[in-house]
């Protein structure tokens, strides 16, 4: 299964693994990447496993932390599309806007 970034995807982990840097430690950083790769696995041998996000029915979403979920989308039996990964902290308005604008 071919596994495809966006760039919103790419821009939003990195400003994670940035934040987990500022404000805890390598370690932190490097779990939450494990745990991201291990999701990523999972979605690669079962592309239903997780639910369908509320905010876009083509979109699932896996809660990697309590405070962070990774969306994507199945774009065909071969690929998944991993769109962006969300704060789930902040105001769901904004990844409604968010979903809509990608």
């Amino acid at each position: 299964m071919e596994i495809l970034w966006t760039k919103q995807a790419e821009d939003s982990f990195n400003k994670t693994i940035d934040y987990l840097l500022e404000k805890w430690t390598l370690k932190e950083a490097n779990n939450f990447i494990d745990i991201v790769d291990h999701t990523i696995f999972q979605i690669s041998n079962n592309p239903e496993l997780f639910k369908i996000s509320i905010f876009d029915v083509e979109s699932r979403e896996a809660v990697i932390t309590n405070q962070t979920s990774l969306f994507y989308r199945i774009v065909n039996a071969q690929t998944i599309e991993i769109e962006y990964f969300w704060n789930n902290y902040r105001n769901p308005n904004h990844l409604e806007k968010s979903v809509k604008d990608s």
